[in-house]
């Protein structure tokens, strides 16, 4: 059986040889072929590849429909490209008797799949397929894993660098850059390109830029947004902020917008150098970030206890040692097992 390479390490940026387009449509057709040969895991890796982007199911769902269409019809008797358009077209009102024994012949599907796609390509060249009027030029997914920091350049010329545990999806068009941080933390080096809005999101949050820096952090049940260099603005659920420079403000799907409010704009990236600083902040979220540099897990016991609130810096070179900092700074207990750590109320600590 064809085993599946995990997809998201297969799309390619060299826009010399491939397109965006084809990659996708390559991507779907090994979907295609071998779905019903697919395990558990392998489903839901292919579930992860249809929803990270709109348009991997729109291609698949395309390529899905068109299969079911020439395993339906006869072999075509002529070689004129509009005559066989048109049997395509009309080809929902035939029914066939197929040998299910062929068309389940791994090679027989091969040669089916391949059908389908030179079949798109010809109705797209025919104009019976819609054009994309805004075509992806490039598209990447870059992941971090613990405790990594990774500075990316992207095709624009722009420069992301992504903290420890993070996931970013980037596609670039000529019309837009669009950005995806699905998890961890991102500061973004922009350069400017007032006809291409450079847009990032995260979970409901829109950051429309065209030439700034700032850093966007995802956080347990909030996104921050911080500026360190020009402006921004910041959608969340028809509300809008203008940050500038040295501002800062939290987005919550549940409280909406926070006040803007401010920051030492030299310190937004520090975390880029091991230091973690923090003002206000709730511990959840440094709990949070602090996961994101430790192999173990760090757990806090209590909303009461989450919700406190610190302003301190930390180096993340001894993940321990900030615990135990963290611990003596708020009055609580941690109690350790292996590399799990647990914060709790004093009172909450059973003694024997």
């Amino acid at each position: 059986m064809t085993k599946p390479n995990d997809v998201f390490s297969r799309i390619d940026t060299d826009l010399n040889t491939t397109s965006s387009k084809q990659l996708i449509e390559q991507q779907a057709t090994h979907w295609l072929l071998i779905q019903d040969e697919l395990d558990l895991e392998q489903k839901m890796q292919f579930e992860q590849w249809l929803i990270l982007d709109p348009e991997h199911e729109r291609i698949y769902r395309r390529l899905e429909e068109t299969l079911s269409l020439v395993e339906q019809l006869p072999v075509a008797q002529s070689s004129d490209s509009e005559v066989l358009v048109e049997q395509l077209k009309n080809s929902s009102k035939v029914t066939i008797n197929t040998d299910k024994s062929a068309a389940n012949n791994h090679v027989y599907r091969w040669l089916a799949i391949a059908a389908s796609v030179m079949l798109i390509s010809l109705l797209s060249w025919l104009g019976l397929e819609r054009q994309e009027t805004d075509p992806v030029i490039a598209q990447q997914i870059y992941q971090t894993k613990t405790a990594q920091v990774e500075t990316y350049p992207l095709v624009d010329g722009s420069v992301v660098t992504l903290g420890p545990d993070s996931k970013l999806l980037v596609s670039m068009s000529n019309q837009a850059r669009s950005l995806k941080l699905l998890s961890g933390e991102g500061y973004f080096d922009v350069v400017s390109d007032k006809a291409r809005p450079f847009i990032v999101s995260s979970g409901q949050v829109n950051i429309t830029v065209i030439g700034t820096e700032f850093n966007v952090r995802f956080n347990p049940s909030s996104i921050q947004v911080a500026v360190a260099q020009g402006q921004v603005e910041v959608e969340l659920q028809d509300r809008h902020a203008k940050l500038q420079a040295g501002e800062v403000i939290i987005a919550d799907n549940s409280r909406g917008l926070s006040q803007v409010t401010s920051i030492d704009p030299t310190v937004i990236d520090d975390w880029q150098q091991g230091q973690l600083i923090y003002q206000d902040a709730p511990l959840d979220q440094i709990v949070a970030q602090l996961n994101r540099y430790y192999a173990g897990q760090i757990i806090v016991a209590g909303e009461d206890v989450e919700q406190l609130r610190v302003t301190a810096s930390f180096s993340t070179q001894d993940i321990p040692s900030v615990i135990q900092d963290l611990a003596a700074m708020l009055s609580l207990e941690y109690t350790q097992s292996g590399d799990t750590w647990l914060l709790t109320k004093p009172a909450m600590v059973k003694t024997n």
